[in-house]
């Protein structure tokens, strides 16, 4: 992670650190946000946010109307050396001194385009309603209205067959993922490579064995598949993560064959992103074509809806689901009630479809302009992955280096995100360009920077 960091990242990782190295105790009442919030005179959100980065990573786990405590993990010796948190202030400051004119970030949204009025009429009318049940924790697996909401729009827009009961709401892929490893105990993983970062962070956190198999631009290389024991394979094939590569028909089927010779074999499909795809006709996910429910079906609301929304779900087969429903201990559900009604009635009313078509239409606009902005220099610029999503990948043929084609963004004001899996000196610069989150009317200022800082 570069200096330049959020602040609640910064305090996310402050705390980490005072938690591994033995300032508080396994079980230790850690502090409340509000005790902590006005301690450090930081905002009730920037504290919300790291928090939910330690719940997430298993740091803190929180028990209901009693607050949050230390979870049980392994100290390391102690450097009796803490920065203070003027530290983490002033590394704010730095950041917001170093804002760039231009940036192609990855998983930020339009938000200018994102229907406030009809949230805060459904917020208006959840609170106005006398219902108490809002004021309880709610179902493990999140509230029935949302996950049925979900099962029909599974079914309409990806051809997902499930019932309400197979879905599990919970606050992030990353939370969903630990629990998906609790149910698949002793099992050995099988990753793509490059891959999502999120899935390496769970199995190593876990110390669950994994392998990697390539990914081709049809998708991940089915022989390096077939050539492993492991049982879970875990893939990205609607838009896979970062190349943007779509996975074909013919290794989709293949892979559901695979998982259907053991029966303790599963795929699981991240279907992140998926309902933005601008060119050609819809690709059903992989859940679709199986019949003998051995694909574990994961996706969030974080580009459809909002980032900050804080809000995933997965499909189990029934038989994890059984294990599920006997495990000894199960976390509360993380996403507020209230949220989730929101969601379900947001849904229900047709909004979020019609909301979806809308972006559709704006990405694929942006998208658009983008790529007939370089089509003058695909010579030096080559794109992949920009069938769908909302970011590709931008190869540099120009015999510029990755060193400088950083320093020339640097001088253009422009902040790009490089490919963080290849080999720099063997391979041409590469770079992610997310464009989600450009304004419709700064998009042309932006592309010209980029085609200052790439070309020659």
């Amino acid at each position: 992670m570069t200096k330049k960091k959020s602040l609640y990242i910064s305090l996310y990782e402050k705390l980490k650190k005072q938690i591994i190295e033995g300032v508080y105790e396994s079980n230790d009442k850690f502090p409340s946000k509000r005790q902590l919030s006005q301690h450090l005179s930081l905002s009730h959100t920037t504290i919300e946010h790291a928090y939910q980065l330690l719940l997430d990573e298993g740091f803190i786990y929180s028990k209901p109307r009693s607050g949050y405590y230390v979870s049980e993990i392994q100290s390391l010796p102690v450097t009796n050396s803490y920065p203070e948190i003027s530290d983490i202030l002033e590394t704010d400051k730095t950041t917001q001194k170093n804002t760039y004119q231009y940036q192609f970030n990855l998983a930020e949204i339009d938000a200018e385009h994102f229907p406030s009025h009809l949230f805060k009429r459904y917020a208006k009318e959840v609170f106005e309603e006398d219902q108490l049940a809002l004021l309880s924790k709610g179902s493990v697996q999140g509230e029935f209205n949302l996950r049925q909401q979900i099962s029909h729009y599974l079914f309409n827009s990806r051809g997902v067959s499930c019932h309400p009961d197979q879905i599990i709401i919970a606050s992030s892929t990353e939370q969903l993922l630990n629990m998906v490893t609790d149910l698949l105990k002793d099992s050995s993983f099988i990753i793509e490579q490059p891959s999502y970062p999120p899935i390496k962070h769970v199995l190593d956190k876990h110390r669950i064995s994994y392998t990697q198999a390539r990914v081709e631009k049809d998708g991940i290389n089915i022989d390096e598949v077939f050539q492993k024991n492991n049982d879970i394979l875990y893939i990205t094939p609607s838009h896979q993560f970062p190349t943007g590569y779509v996975m074909s028909l013919k290794k989709r089927t293949q892979l559901i064959k695979w998982a259907q010779q053991k029966k303790e074999r599963y795929i699981i499909e991240d279907d992140y992103d998926s309902e933005f795809r601008y060119f050609g006709k819809p690709i059903p996910a992989l859940q679709n074509l199986d019949k003998k429910q051995k694909v574990i079906y994961i996706s969030t609301f974080s580009k459809s809806l909002y980032p900050s929304c804080r809000m995933a779900y997965i499909v189990l087969p029934n038989k994890l689901l059984k294990l599920f429903r006997e495990m000894k201990y199960v976390e509360s559900n993380t996403v507020p009630v209230h949220l989730q009604h929101m969601v379900a009635q947001f849904m229900a009313t047709g909004s979020f479809e019609r909301h979806l078509n809308k972006m559709r239409r704006i990405y694929k606009n942006k998208l658009t302009f983008i790529l007939e902005k370089l089509t003058p220099y695909k010579g030096q610029l080559k794109i992949e992955g920009a069938l769908t999503g909302m970011h590709f990948t931008l190869v540099v043929k120009n015999n510029l280096t990755l060193n400088e084609c950083i320093k020339r963004t640097k001088k253009c004001n422009l902040k790009l995100t490089p490919y963080p899996y290849s080999n720099k000196k063997a391979q041409p610069p590469t770079f992610l360009i997310g464009f989600g989150g450009i304004p419709e009317e700064k998009l042309e200022k932006h592309v010209n920077a980029l085609i200052k800082a790439l070309t020659v």
